[in-house]
């Protein structure tokens, strides 16, 4: 196990480019760490750095305190799983595996004892004898991280390694890559666009955006508490409202939330999660009057797009229904947000505003 520590880490191609900026990073020994972020938003460049793929414009990259910046990525104690498989299609899963052990030298029974382990861990034991094209693209992700596995190195890299395969096959294998780790207790970074694969796989996810790193967090807090509007937006999804705190009131579309003392005047957005909006049976002095436009049938909760208020200051919002709960399309319902968050200036942190729950309200 290893830790690891980006210090003002960035890369600029060439002209204006500014791929990574000044990026401060640490990973714990044994944890899994996931970036995530949109496409374009520099991470996959991050991990090459740190695999020595890329060379940092400036910054520092530190491996148990020792740094690395400057070792080419045969001399790093890291081994990377791609998106794309890069399985030689002429050899067999076992010299596939053995490749990496080969170059190092080692002898013949250690070589087939390590592809054996490494086999049985990623649960192919018995397709050593195979080539890659007799293999599902599921297989050949499994015979991609046995060959970075079986290097023994001291930090895993993966560069969203399932992206390319269908949706019930990723969940399989992210829990699968979950238990291996959990299981030799190796410090791993994964690369990901899927928030619902890192709310599912990480200790902790750094949100990248723009070439930098937005938060840093447990996956229950960067959810519950977003620090900046673009993790708001990102993770999950989210109500983004429009309004303005005048005299410690705060007008949203015509209708009015509470918000506690210091919380920043003028322009302001609210953030409210669609399971944070309750139905109250009877109008009430805090509900917001809310017209039904669709309701989606989603499994064990129904989703509902809402336009709430009227005329020029109407807003549309999503909630999340029980299942118990059935309104038709276009009927009125009485909203109660029971928490929000109130972002004010650039940079500020954001308000959070938790109201008592009426007995009688419905949630999810």
């Amino acid at each position: 196990m290893s830790t690891l520590d980006l210090v003002q880490l960035s890369k600029r191609f060439s002209g204006s480019v500014n791929a990574v900026q000044s990026v401060d990073m640490n990973v714990h020994d044994g944890e899994f760490m996931c970036i995530l972020g949109p496409s374009g938003c520099g991470k996959s460049t991050l991990l090459r750095m740190i695999a020595g793929f890329e060379m940092p414009t400036s910054g520092d990259i530190t491996i148990d305190g020792d740094s690395v910046a400057a070792l080419p990525a045969n001399r790093r104690p890291t081994a990377m799983v791609f998106q794309k498989y890069t399985l030689w299609p002429h050899m067999k899963v076992f010299d596939n595996i053995a490749f990496g052990l080969q170059l190092r030298h080692l002898s013949k029974a250690d070589i087939a004892r390590k592809v054996q382990e490494a086999l049985e861990l990623v649960s192919l034991a018995g397709y050593e004898d195979r080539y890659p094209a007799q293999l599902s693209g599921g297989q050949q992700q499994r015979v991609a991280l046995a060959r970075a596995l079986v290097l023994e190195p001291k930090i895993l890299l993966l560069d969203e390694p399932f992206s390319s395969l269908d949706a019930i096959l990723r969940v399989r294998l992210r829990e699968e890559l979950r238990r291996i780790q959990r299981r030799l207790q190796i410090t791993a970074i994964f690369v990901t666009h899927d928030q619902e694969e890192a709310l599912t796989l990480a200790d902790r996810i750094a949100v990248m955006n723009a070439g930098r790193i937005e938060q840093i967090d447990a996956p229950a807090q960067i959810y519950a508490s977003p620090r900046t509007l673009f993790v708001a937006d990102f993770i999950g999804a989210m109500n983004l409202l429009s309004g303005t705190v005048t005299n410690g009131r705060l007008a949203v579309g015509g209708l009015h939330l509470d918000v506690p003392m210091g919380a920043p005047g003028g322009a302001v957005t609210v953030a409210i999660r669609p399971e944070d909006l309750a139905v109250l049976p009877a109008a009430h002095p805090e509900a917001w009057s809310a017209v039904i436009e669709q309701i989606s049938d989603l499994g064990h909760y129904r989703r509902a797009i809402l336009e709430v208020g009227a005329g020029s200051s109407a807003f549309t919002m999503k909630m999340y229904l029980p299942k118990s709960f059935n309104p038709a399309e276009g009927s009125t319902l009485q909203v109660y947000p029971r928490r929000y968050l109130v972002y004010g200036g650039a940079g500020a942190a954001p308000f959070e505003c938790v109201r008592p729950l009426p007995s009688e309200a419905l949630t999810v």
